[in-house]
């Protein structure tokens, strides 16, 4: 009754120990050139424990035929289901085998894993083929076969051998029928379990990343994985937003984005700090009090902004989600209102990004978060952004406080604080993400002093932890050569009403530390994107690769507006007003006006044009 489950199990790992012991040396040795750095025993044991959870993805997806049918072997007995696992069997094998060696071959040419994008070259098999030789096509199909051959004779001696002695062929009274089925039920959610992952989010590639080294974590993750997930995500950026010609285009989204200039107000007293860059989960403006938010809840925020900081009061999120507001603050890139630029891993590499062009300038990266960084990609952007070092939920001992999405910001603040010291007495030149995670559903903080007011009371809470650490980070010799800079991944509705989307998307920009040469507030009309090309042209870097992202503070910046984009969505803001359009309808929904509406099209354009190619 119970033994179609041992015999999908013995299939399961089957599958799991072919990608382990053939796919994943096979990868690896005909890749070893491709990989700069010396490959250690400590490399490969992190790459076959990372890359075990992508190939149980996989397995799980491969057993699940097998699970059903023999299932359904133990119910119906007259049911052939060798007949139909051999020809099962014969299939995988053969995209098992094709897989493996395509992408095998394919990696010292493309760098990347094989994925969707490789069905655009079926379309013309002569012009794919045109680049290698009859011999290599010939070496390649048979490797191919060979694998293809180890894949199905494993699975064919299981299939025969196991399903004689483990599959009950006799017929079985009604309440084992019923157990029967039960038991299926558990086992298929336990399959359905390991492919979705246990997690908040669902599991996707970036699950089996951990090295700043892209070879180790390509070759941890499973390439039948890869590609699946893939699929649906496909490239449609192209022509997906066609509303002007090129060059009617490319003139007035040049005006709008303006990448050369000069700063006309000087803020640092030094042109290389040492910078952390604090992503505030959901601060919105409503909470600020000096920004006309609720009196009583970021008020440190306030406070060092009054003492010693610059407060930038009308900067306007890019987007509405964390994946989004990442890529917008680091690449300085825009917010897409039909995807997120961070899901499709190939071109995150091709982005500009703040940690990458500051490591030119000899500065050690990190990037920290209390939680998972597998959760949106955020390892993969992370990694591709330029970030030497990781740190995540992983890393700390399990008695650290913790909510439901990770660590605590008390106590990650106190982990920045220590590695700061740190780094000073190493005498690095350091710029360090740190993302928070408190303020975020469903609010439990170790904190009360806004018992009445959850959502607020969060906000409170890793406010009083950031006044704290600045308070702490002022005594500390590292003080006189830091900006902290503390800005939100985006805005958020504490109330239980709708609100216009420019308060919600509403965020403050705070500057702080010893590098800093003045204090006060900018009234300047700006985008969340704008903070890169800002904060290099302070360092006297140029910006010009950060083609959405302007200096706010140099002479070049003449237009000022702000460019938000919602789901399927835009709202473009200048001096003289607000118009928000919806794509699907195509219509202006609030503030029509055709001039912002050209804008905004025309910055859609760009940005989807863009996105295409890189």
């Amino acid at each position: 009754m119970t033994g179609f489950v041992l015999f999908a199990l013995i299939y399961f790992i089957f599958c799991t120990l072919f990608f382990e012991v053939i796919q994943k040396p096979f990868f690896g040795l005909y890749n070893r050139h491709v990989n700069a750095e010396k490959t250690t025993a400590k490399d490969i044991a992190q790459v076959y424990s990372h890359g075990l959870v992508s190939d149980f993805i996989i397995a799980s997806y491969l057993t699940a035929l097998p699970l059903i049918v023999s299932a359904i072997h133990t119910l119906l007995p007259c049911f052939n289901v060798a007949i139909v696992l051999t020809v099962y069997n014969i299939i995988i094998s053969l995209a098992v085998g094709l897989i493996c060696v395509s992408d095998t071959l394919l990696y010292k040419f493309w760098n990347y894993k094989l994925d969707s994008s490789v069905f655009v070259y079926l379309h013309s098999l002569k012009g794919a083929f045109a680049s290698v030789s009859a011999g290599y096509l010939v070496a390649a199909f048979s490797v191919a076969f060979i694998i293809a051959g180890i894949f199905f004779a494993g699975t064919q001696i299981i299939t025969v051998k196991c399903s004689a002695t483990l599959l009950d062929g006799s017929w079985m009274v009604w309440w084992k029928c019923l157990l029967t089925f039960c038991i299926f039920i558990v086992a298929a959610g336990c399959l359905f379990a390991i492919i979705r992952g246990l997690k908040i989010r669902p599991n996707n590639p970036s699950v089996v990343y951990y090295s700043k080294n892209p070879f180790f974590n390509h070759l941890a993750l499973n390439p039948a994985y890869n590609l699946i997930y893939s699929l649906g995500t496909k490239d449609e950026f192209k022509g997906k937003f066609r509303f002007f010609d090129d060059k009617e285009c490319e003139e007035i989204t040049s005006r709008l984005f303006p990448t050369s200039g000069r700063p006309k107000r000087k803020l640092l007293r030094t042109d290389r700090p040492n910078i952390l860059f604090v992503i505030w989960e959901s601060l919105g403006a409503e909470f600020v009090p000096s920004l006309g938010g609720k009196e009583n809840v970021a008020v440190n925020v306030d406070r060092i902004a009054a003492d010693e900081g610059i407060l930038f009061t009308r900067c306007t999120a890019g987007s509405f989600r964390t994946d989004r507001g990442l890529v917008c603050l680091l690449s300085g890139y825009l917010g897409q209102p039909t995807t997120s630029v961070i899901r499709y891993t190939r071109k995150l590499p091709n982005l500009p990004a703040l940690p990458r062009r500051l490591k030119k300038e000899g500065y050690v990266t990190t990037a920290v978060h209390g939680g998972e960084l597998t959760i949106m990609h955020k390892s993969d952007y992370y990694l591709a952004a330029g970030h030497d070092t990781l740190v995540s939920q992983k890393d700390f001992p399990s008695s650290a406080p913790t909510c439901k999405w990770g660590i605590q910001d008390g106590y990650m603040f106190d982990y920045i604080l220590n590695d700061i010291k740190e780094k000073t007495e190493r005498g690095e030149r350091w710029f360090t993400t740190f993302q928070t995670l408190s303020s975020h559903e469903p609010f439990t903080v170790p904190y009360n002093r806004l018992p009445d007011d959850e959502v607020g009371n969060s906000f409170a809470y890793t406010d009083h932890c950031f006044g704290e650490f600045i308070d702490r980070l002022k005594t500390t010799p590292a003080w006189d050569n830091t900006l902290v800079v503390c800005v939100a991944d985006h805005g958020y509705n504490a109330s239980h009403n709708p609100v216009s989307r420019q308060k919600y998307a509403h965020i403050p920009i705070l500057l702080t530390g010893g590098a800093l040469a003045e204090s006060g507030r900018i009234d300047t009309l700006m985008s969340q994107t704008d903070l890169a090309a800002t904060l290099l042209g302070q360092m006297n870097l140029p910006h010009d690769e950060f083609l959405f992202s302007r200096d706010v503070l140099a002479d070049s910046y003449s237009e000022p507006f702000s460019f938000h984009t919602y789901t399927n969505g835009f709202m473009f803001t200048d001096e003289r007003g607000v118009t928000i359009v919806d794509n699907v309808s195509g219509d202006a929904i609030e503030g029509s006006d055709p001039g912002r509406e050209k804008k905004g099209r025309a910055i859609l354009q760009k940005l989807y044009e863009d996105l295409a190619n890189r």
